[in-house]
């Protein structure tokens, strides 16, 4: 909001509508269209649209090679104090069994559609404390769901009690909650990735048309960084050297595409 604010006092003005269409001559970016049925003159169009960035480039007939990734999270409050107020990111970076009940375990193991539950689940459960009160947030995508965005995402019922579990291998005071969980809030949305994981920042085939986005799960640690250096390729600013790394154009390398098939590691939580 801040960033918001400041761009509004220096003249930007935000406009409230859906783009319906960019008005493209002689390959050359000329202005867009708006739901409102307004048409802005513009030699600039940016495809900033988060989960939607294959949607709105489809006005431009321009590939983009992402997709989206549902994520969860979900909140409780924490009146035991298993995590400290001051604690930063906590992440488990190992693989591990849920901790049941040999009761429990047995009893899902007969079950066709819990059995999942009694097998190994991956690497990277995480939590943090949230706000000045008690509250913390559990985070751990133990199973990664590729689908088109949707305004109400489903959620994942099981969600908050299988984070809570796969919490105790790392903060085994979690087990207090085992018994009687705090009333959790679900919530969650979508990562837009692109294979490698690597952001989309730069110009696109269209002259005047640019891309910024897909950074995952690591956006709002990146946006300052990524916001300043499409900045400077839309004004013709300085560079650095990095920002082919970021562009569409390399996939056009032969040499990168091969490394994307043995690509390894992404850095995911």
């Amino acid at each position: 909001m801040y960033l918001f604010e400041t761009a509004r006092s220096r003249g930007v003005q935000f406009e409230s509508a859906f783009v319906t269409g960019v008005d493209v001559r002689n390959g050359h970016v000329n202005g867009v269209k708006l739901s409102s049925g307004e048409h802005i003159d513009s030699p600039i169009f940016i495809n900033a649209a988060g989960p939607f960035l294959k949607e709105v480039r489809q006005l431009l007939d321009v590939e983009l090679p992402v997709h989206t990734e549902l994520h969860l999270k979900a909140a409780i409050k924490d009146p035991l104090c298993v995590v400290g107020r001051e604690a930063p990111l906590l992440i488990w970076s190992d693989a591990q069994y849920l901790p049941w009940e040999a009761e429990e375990r047995e009893a899902l193991a007969e079950d066709e559609s819990a059995r999942w539950l009694t097998e190994m689940f991956p690497s990277g459960a995480h939590t943090l404390p949230e706000g000045a009160g008690d509250t913390i947030l559990m985070l751990w995508e133990y199973q990664t769901k590729s689908m088109d965005p949707v305004d109400s995402p489903p959620m994942d019922e099981q969600y908050p009690e299988i984070a809570l579990r796969g919490l105790a291998a790392m903060l085994p005071r979690m087990k207090e909650y085992f018994a009687r969980m705090p009333r959790p809030q679900l919530d969650g949305g979508y990562y837009t990735k692109t294979r490698e994981n690597r952001p989309l920042v730069g110009p696109l085939p269209v002259d005047g048309a640019y891309v910024i986005g897909a950074v995952s799960g690591y956006g709002i640690m990146s946006a300052c960084g990524v916001g300043d250096l499409l900045a400077a390729q839309v004004t013709g600013g300085a560079v650095p050297s990095y920002a082919s790394a970021f562009e569409l154009s390399r996939y056009d390398d032969p040499e990168y595409r091969k490394r994307l098939e043995n690509w390894g590691e992404n850095g995911q939580l």
